[in-house]
């Protein structure tokens, strides 16, 4: 049986609780780039890399900023402007960039060089882009008569990798109605070319559906369906040996690559927390950004074992939830608020804390 696990009676927390002291970094014009979502891009990152993240500095400029660079960063790419969605590359020097009608790679390839890949006319639904760790493969992710679909490109090419080309269902319920198509996001493996695709329809609840590339096209592999309580999939540990979920009220710790559930933290059931549907998964923690709504009014990072999911610390954030009513814990240790753009840096104490 998992471990299941919630704090004490008479106490929100039950575990020791410290104020930190964020670094305000930047605020980014969040809003004025629709192929970022809330601000940002993720790559695929492998265990023990230097993680960074991309931002979104301009309608066509995707910033890379790394776990220790000061701001502004060197590392930059122009986007086209009919830019609609963007994956950015594991070697952070390029990224592939979908626009009306068309896919494309931009940027430049490893040995420094501009990358020539020929752009590909494309016509399918897509929600989601992105790569794996290998860099090797692209994976979109859309609805195709009205079911969830994947498909995978070779990233050289931008052509469809052979047994992919009629794509693979995902296991999630039927889509499609008016502009339910789901939200699509991504989970990459640190170390094979595995990705974890989840979809999630409102308080529906949320698919995660795991998927190999393998030699002869797309092997289907374990599956998490979460009925009418929809999660965030947070990431894998750095061992790839399992995966974690934030959910409303819960935080869960999945094996992998069987999706058994190991381990699950439960918030205290006064009504007065919910978590924010974001978390961090690093080497020594998981962090879990927590609202307290009706005492303090205050964000908190609730950090947790990342093997048991047993409660460590209560990190006590700066931010008002009047003020800030969502962020985003991003690899390296930032904090991004998408409404208004504001972007922060945690201190060491909390990205090294046991």
């Amino acid at each position: 049986m998992p471990w299941v696990g919630r704090p004490r009676p008479g106490t929100p927390w039950g575990i020791p609780s410290r104020r930190v002291a964020l670094t305000r970094i930047t605020t980014l014009p969040v809003m004025d780039a629709e192929w970022a979502g809330d601000g940002f891009v993720l790559p695929p990152a492998a265990s023990g890399s230097d993680v960074a993240v991309g931002l979104a500095v301009g309608m066509r400029r995707l910033a890379v900023l790394g776990a220790r660079e000061s701001w502004p960063p060197e590392r930059a790419l122009e986007l086209p402007r009919t830019a609609g969605l963007v994956a950015l590359h594991p070697s952070l020097g390029c990224a592939a960039v979908l626009g009306p009608g068309r896919i494309e790679m931009v940027g430049r390839a490893l040995d420094g060089s501009p990358v020539d890949t020929p752009a590909r006319a494309w016509t399918r639904n897509t929600q989601a882009l992105g790569f794996d760790i290998t860099g090797e493969g692209l994976w979109t992710s859309g609805v195709q008569d009205g079911r969830a679909s994947l498909r995978v490109l070779d990233a050289r090419t931008l052509s469809d990798v052979a047994g992919t080309e009629a794509g693979l269902e995902l296991g999630a319920p039927t889509l499609g109605e008016d502009d339910l198509d789901g939200l699509h996001e991504w989970m990459p493996h640190p170390s094979l070319p595995v990705m974890g695709v989840a979809v999630s329809l409102g308080q529906e609840g949320t698919w995660l559906t795991f998927v190999e590339r393998g030699a002869t096209g797309l092997v289907r592999g374990a599956a998490v369906a979460s009925v009418e309580a929809p999660f965030y999939p947070a990431g894998f540990l750095p061992d790839g040996s399992g995966f974690v979920g934030v959910g409303g009220t819960w935080v869960r710790r999945w094996t992998y690559p069987e999706a058994t559930l190991a381990a699950e933290f439960l918030l205290p059931e006064q009504g007065t927390l919910a978590t924010g549907y974001s978390g961090l998964v690093t080497e020594r923690a998981v962090l879990v950004a927590v609202e307290d709504l009706l005492e303090a009014g205050e964000w908190y990072l609730l950090q947790l074992d990342p093997a048991s999911l047993r409660p460590v610390c209560a990190w006590e954030l700066p931010l008002s939830t009047e003020a800030v009513t969502s962020v985003h814990l991003l690899p390296g240790g930032f904090i991004l608020s998408p409404e208004d753009g504001q972007l922060w840096r945690l201190p060491d104490e909390v990205l090294s804390a046991r």
